[in-house]
């Protein structure tokens, strides 16, 4: 069944060229009513995958879907413009055009934290591009993954667009086959796996990954609303987001006013026991919230700490006094455990960030425009973004993507067109006669000629 759909989606993309600006505005509309026409049912089962309460699954799914195909659905006329130069020589004038060609065949691995935004994000951008898409949703969001198989045959025939759900290894056979183009997000460990399965074949990859956000607080910028938008950030879907703050840096003074701050917020948003909060998420599967549990001996927790297996429930949980070198500080954490780690100077974090791995992102809460672009300009991060967090990844005007382990590749709006399609060029010349310089045999006086005739051109 799976070599099926790849040798049907290989032949389509032998004739993808022909398929214009109608018939990619004509799939883009199918993706919003695919949304628009099920929303109450992807509600209940992000419900069902991660208890998302309504409200936060439409604005960070499907919302920011139909934002991403709204934007997408205006500005592709102008994408798909050839951009045309000509240049003038002695012996004519030549002429280039630049098109921008899809791949072919794409192949999408989807994660479980947002597991309806982060499969149809990369499929609006493949069908936007012109190509087919084979999407393999995750096993672990299983209510969001049955409704996908389900459903989208509705909308489109299999060599378009089509739903591949299983474990593992479905996910290991799926990029063992050839494809034109894989796009994966999730971990580094199994990004670098299915890097090395596309090798094979030479085929382009896009990996979204994750990585230790940073977010320093300096001292100009804290605020009760500065901290109103960090603990939002971080214990959003139970703190299962890539772009989540992961650590967050207060100047030592401070600590102790930041964490009772961060605990009125904490109960502000799921009062004083959030397993009875409806805003509150669960963690995904028994492995994922053991691992997250192995984090709390890496530091002293200040507050939180509860926790239900059975309920899938870790509760929003400030860690202080983190040992240096503990797997807290140098694992992604992915749940909704902060540690608050205080310091002296802005230099002593720049230096620390320094000689860490490169992640999605780095926030910065300050006013003072010198602070601002001293962290901007000195730690390596996919984004930045000051004074505010999460929100740079929903904007369709900005391109989306980490570096080094964080990710290969950016995607979202203009972004994802381009990463799903190649440019390529067509040459042509128009030529009244011919130098006969450029032709052997050689000689000295060619070779003068030459000199002259690129100062000229140039």
């Amino acid at each position: 069944m799976i070599e099926e759909v790849q040798l049907l989606q290989r032949e389509r993309s032998r004739h993808i060229g022909a398929e214009g600006l109608e018939h990619r505005l004509y799939a883009l509309s199918q993706i919003k009513r695919l949304l628009t026409e099920h929303e109450e049912e992807w509600l209940a089962a992000l419900k069902a995958d991660l208890h998302k309460h309504p409200v936060e699954a439409y604005a960070s799914e499907i919302s920011v879907l139909l934002n991403e195909i709204a934007h997408i659905e205006k500005m592709l006329p102008s994408w798909l413009k050839p951009l045309s130069k000509e240049r003038r020589l002695l012996s004519g004038r030549d002429k280039v055009v630049t098109v921008r060609k899809p791949y072919g065949s794409v192949l999408v691995i989807a994660p479980w934290n947002y597991p309806l935004q982060l499969a149809l994000m990369p499929a609006i951008g493949a069908l936007a591009g012109g190509n087919g898409v084979v999407l393999k949703p995750s096993e672990s969001a299983l209510a969001t993954s049955q409704l996908l198989q389900q459903l989208v045959p509705a909308y489109f025939p299999k060599k378009v667009f089509h739903v591949v759900t299983g474990d593992r290894d479905v996910g290991e056979k799926l990029t063992s086959l050839q494809w034109d183009f894989i796009f994966f997000t999730g971990s580094p460990e199994t990004g670098q796996k299915v890097y090395e399965a596309a090798a094979r074949h030479l085929t382009p990859v896009l990996l979204e990954l994750g990585g230790k956000n940073p977010c320093i607080i300096e001292q100009s910028g804290l605020s009760k609303t500065a901290i109103k938008k960090i603990i939002w950030g971080k214990f959003l879907n139970a703190g299962q987001s890539c772009i989540a703050p992961d650590t967050v840096y207060v100047p030592r003074e401070q600590l102790e006013t930041v964490l009772e701050m961060m605990k009125e917020q904490i109960s502000a948003f799921y009062g004083e026991n959030p397993l009875l909060s409806e805003s509150y998420g669960r963690i995904v599967h028994k492995d994922h919230y053991d691992k997250i549990m192995t984090f709390m001996a890496d530091g002293r927790v200040y507050y939180g700490g509860d926790a239900s297996a059975d309920d899938g429930y870790i509760g929003p949980t400030l860690l202080v006094d983190v040992i240096p070198g503990s797997p807290i500080c140098t694992e992604e954490i992915f749940g909704p455990v902060l540690p608050v780690v205080p310091y002296d100077s802005v230099a002593d974090v720049i230096q620390t960030l320094q000689t860490s791995p490169v992640p999605l992102c780095t926030y910065i809460f300050s006013n003072n425009l010198e602070t601002q672009s001293k962290i901007a300009d000195e730690v390596q991060s996919g984004a930045v973004s000051i004074n505010e967090v999460m929100l740079h990844a929903v904007n369709p005007f900005l391109a989306f993507g980490g570096n080094g382990k964080s990710g290969l590749g950016k995607y979202h709006g203009e972004a994802s067109f381009e990463a799903f399609t190649h440019p390529r060029p067509v040459y042509s010349k128009q030529t009244p006669f011919l130098l006969s310089k450029q032709f052997p045999p050689y000689s000295k006086a060619a070779l003068l000629a030459l000199r002259k005739l690129r100062r000229k051109i140039f």
